[in-house]
């Protein structure tokens, strides 16, 4: 059973977020808080599978908190909650290495859907927030010139995956995978995570 802990100063949503997770059998709430002093020491205290976080969380920076978290506690997964995205919010978050970026108003098996790709690894985006991702859309002609196996990478990376974990899956070298990376990137503009998120969820690379 993967442990939760849920930062969110709304005591109304905070409890209805608790009785959703609890409908699945392998998720549970280890702890919540609507204090952002308080969550570090949650996730440290509960070993948490995955933090979330609520981005305007009182006490508490939620792009440090997630740059901390990330950097002390490397086996929790980072899931933004916010009611107020916007696009440098959505870039500074997945730079500060969160997992995942969902909007309060998204509906209930949508965040379920989102937890459920981050605690498997996979990086999330809300559908609706691609347009707030830094990386331009792609022209035909850069899609056209992406290969076979430069697409297969940039959907691993979409998905959470590290080169060194796209090398053992491909049977590659790491070196080549960097290569891989650093050209597919080039060709599409691509600049971080979150626009490697975007364009992936666009081209359809992303399981649904």
């Amino acid at each position: 059973m993967k442990s939760i802990v849920l930062a969110e100063d709304h005591a109304i949503i905070r409890d209805g977020l608790k009785l959703l997770i609890a409908t699945r059998s392998n998720l549970r709430v280890a702890a919540d808080t609507g204090d952002g002093n308080e969550v570090e020491q949650l996730v440290r205290t509960h070993a948490a599978d995955l933090l979330l976080l609520d981005l305007d969380l009182p006490g508490c920076h939620g792009i440090e908190v997630t740059r901390s978290i990330k950097a002390r506690h490397a086996g929790t997964r980072v899931l933004i909650l916010t009611g107020n995205p916007s696009a440098a919010s959505v870039n500074a978050a997945f730079e500060a290495g969160a997992d995942g970026y969902v909007l309060k108003h998204e509906n209930v098996e949508e965040l379920l859907y989102a937890i459920s790709l981050v605690l498997s690894g996979i990086v999330y985006l809300s559908k609706s927030l691609v347009h707030f991702s830094s990386a331009p859309a792609p022209q035909p002609e850069q899609v056209q010139s992406i290969t076979a196996r430069e697409q297969e990478i940039l959907a691993l990376i979409a998905g959470g995956n590290s080169s060194n974990d796209i090398a053992a899956a491909l049977n590659l070298s790491v070196l080549t995978v960097r290569k891989h990376r650093q050209n597919l990137m080039a060709k599409l503009s691509l600049h971080n995570v979150a626009d490697v998120t975007a364009y992936a969820m666009r081209r359809k690379l992303l399981p649904h």
